[in-house]
């Protein structure tokens, strides 16, 4: 099963500089990826590339808010930059508490609110943080020690899910109706991997890329694992980081591998749930 779903990928764009973080616009029908020179990249469902600006720092995770605004943790500059895809224009959104560096900001998701949850996964600072609608910067919980990267927020808005790579797990963090963190607990061990992103497809399983081993995993809604796409030899997937689904109808799948060059493509045979998008001051 894993070689033939390994021979269903194809390279969707090329030329990249090491991506990590990569999304789906569905306001303007465009996918972004970052690069490690503050790269952002817009890039076609045929697979054309366009470079809309760099920081000159280093782009990990992207979300997209309802007017189609690109936010990217910037972990060089150590704050979240936002790209108006309109006219260009990219400005700092949002740092840590006090105008302070964020530690390694990894990634970032919306919640039902217009909350900004971030993962900083740096030594110093290891936390989540909140960036409420028009809100400053918040330490949203500092339980998750064990190099917090991947996140998203259930479809209810109830919880974020978190790789907690070092941990080999991924951790359930509920959302309070006011907003605050509840206690975290694993929804899903990942034994000797180091775990990177996570998508939610339309049926409630959770996908999780493998930075190590190379490859993908699919969880059950109540996290066990349902499959595996494995590729020790790196030949498709590259140290994939992030994955997101994509289109109109979000039924192909695209995977950014940050040991490359390349974005690939898949139809995972399943639809992706769609994400918050929601209207941000």
């Amino acid at each position: 099963m894993t070689g033939a779903m390994l021979d269903r990928f194809e390279t969707f764009a090329d030329g990249l500089n090491h991506p990590e973080g990569v999304t789906w616009n569905p306001v303007d029908g465009h996918v972004y990826a970052g690069g490690e020179g503050g790269e952002l990249y817009r890039i076609s469902l045929d697979g054309e590339v366009e470079l809309m600006g760099t920081t000159g720092g280093s782009m990990l995770g992207l979300a997209v808010d309802g007017a189609g605004r690109v936010y990217a943790c910037d972990a060089g500059k150590g704050e979240i930059a936002r790209l108006d895809p309109a006219d260009r224009t990219i400005v700092t959104f949002a740092r840590g508490a006090g105008g302070a560096d964020l530690d390694e900001p990894n990634v970032a998701a919306f919640g039902q609110d217009g909350s900004l949850y971030v993962t900083c996964s740096g030594e110093h600072r290891t936390e989540v943080v909140r960036i409420p609608p028009g809100g400053a910067t918040e330490t949203w919980t500092d339980a998750l020690q064990a190099y917090p990267n991947g996140a998203v927020v259930t479809p209810d808005g109830a919880a974020l899910l978190v790789v907690e790579a070092k941990a080999e797990r991924v951790a359930r963090v509920p959302i309070g109706h006011d907003g605050t963190a509840g206690r975290p607990a694993t929804f899903a061990d990942l034994p000797d991997t180091d775990a990177d992103g996570l998508a939610q497809d339309a049926v409630g399983h959770l996908w999780v890329t493998l930075y190590r081993p190379d490859g993908l995993l699919r969880l059950s809604p109540d996290g066990h694992e349902v499959l595996r796409i494995d590729d020790h030899l790196a030949s498709v997937l590259d140290a994939p980081t992030n994955l997101a689904f994509i289109g109109e109808g979000l039924d192909r799948a695209v995977v950014a591998n940050v040991g490359s060059d390349h974005v690939v493509a898949i139809d995972l045979g399943v639809r992706g749930q769609r994400l918050h998008y929601p209207e941000v001051p």
